[in-house]
């Protein structure tokens, strides 16, 4: 049942517009008239409208004004404005301001009379509905800062707090002038603490660097990403083959640090699952879009496969890949198949953040 809420003060008009609303066939409808725009808002205020049909011309306010003050009452209704034929611009105008459609009165019929309250208010819901998702995704960007910037603090502390504590330690332990008559079993002890810290220095600088590169904050993607093959193939034994256009400038940090942590994700995929010798890195750049491929010449998987166990904890490193891309505006896509090797491709929008005003 949609509830109507029609500002007219015609009364000709207003009986001319219930008519062709009774004739709607496939619509069940209530209409309530006021001839005032303060009656009308009265009627806003106190009971549930789904879409107001509203005279331009009205006795106690006209024009633009008219749909400002409907907005200020109720900024989620959908409205369809009624005009005149010599006042299409403002007409016009007021669907720039927010109303979904509007309609010339010597040119009215039943049909398109209840096509545009339909699209009325399916284009509001669906305009809700984009906003809701706007939301959630600006919601989602901040949390995903919040880990960042705790990730970034917690690393600072890793690299300058316990490394140059372990550094000291492995400096004051160097300094240590043994007796000849120290036996050949504590020189031995003391061998193996120096390891075990050297090895402490290099395992904290590891985490610190997983959990925020601060190359990526001091001098960006391309570095950070040389940096992050370089570890990989040492670790692994896995060679990787670095490509890089040449005119990959700074971009926004939101997609910098997407960009990374999904090429991140797809180095620890492989390094887990894929048994791969070779790996590519591309990535390259064009006017507004940026494009990265990984590509290894592992055992494959089936993506299908992978798609049905997610109900049981699988592929979930590829769930997030997906997620944190379409928060900046790109998309992932998984080529493989067993026997043949994986591509982890990614498409981001640069305009993304300028498009949706965030």
């Amino acid at each position: 049942m949609i509830k109507i809420l029609l500002i007219e003060d015609n009364p000709g008009d207003a009986r001319l517009i219930e008519e062709y609303l009774s004739e709607a066939v496939n619509m069940e409808h209530t209409v309530k008239v006021a001839d005032r725009l303060s009656s009308g808002i009265e009627i806003l205020d106190n009971e549930p409208v789904d879409v107001v049909l509203l005279d331009l011309k009205l006795p106690d306010s006209e024009g633009l004004s008219n749909v400002e003050q409907i907005f200020s009452v109720s900024p989620n209704v959908p409205i369809v404005v009624l005009t005149g034929l010599n006042d299409e611009t403002t007409a016009i105008n007021a669907v720039k301001m927010g109303a979904q459609d509007y309609l010339v009165k010597d040119k009215v019929d039943s049909d398109l009379l209840v096509r545009s309250i339909k699209y009325a208010i399916e284009r509001k819901r669906a305009e809700e509905e984009h906003q809701k998702l706007l939301q959630q995704r600006v919601r989602a960007l901040s949390v995903i800062e919040a880990q960042e910037n705790e990730r970034r603090r917690i690393s600072r502390e890793l690299h300058d707090g316990l490394g140059q504590l372990l550094s000291a330690a492995k400096l004051n332990l160097g300094m240590i002038d043994l007796p000849e008559s120290v036996d050949e079993k504590s020189r031995d002890i003391l061998k193996q603490i120096d390891l075990i810290i050297s090895k402490a220095i290099v395992e904290a600088r590891r985490i610190a660097h997983d959990l925020r590169p601060t190359t990526l904050d001091d001098f960006g993607l391309v570095p950070a990403l040389r940096i992050l093959c370089q570890e990989f193939s040492k670790i692994t034994g896995i060679k990787v083959k670095f490509q890089v256009s040449p005119t990959l400038e700074r971009i926004d940090p939101k997609m910098e640090i997407a960009i990374y942590r999904i090429i991140q994700e797809s180095f620890n995929n492989i390094s887990k699952y894929a048994e791969a010798t070779e790996v590519s890195l591309d990535l390259f750049k064009t006017d507004d879009r940026v494009f990265v491929k990984v590509k290894d010449n592992g055992k494959g998987f089936d993506p299908f496969a992978m798609h049905r166990t997610r109900k049981t904890g699988g592929g979930f490193g590829l769930i997030n890949m997906k997620e944190r891309a379409e928060l900046v505006g790109g998309k992932v896509e998984i080529d493989s198949q067993p026997g043949g090797g994986t591509e982890v491709s990614l498409e981001i929008n640069l305009d993304f953040f300028n498009n949706n005003h965030h």
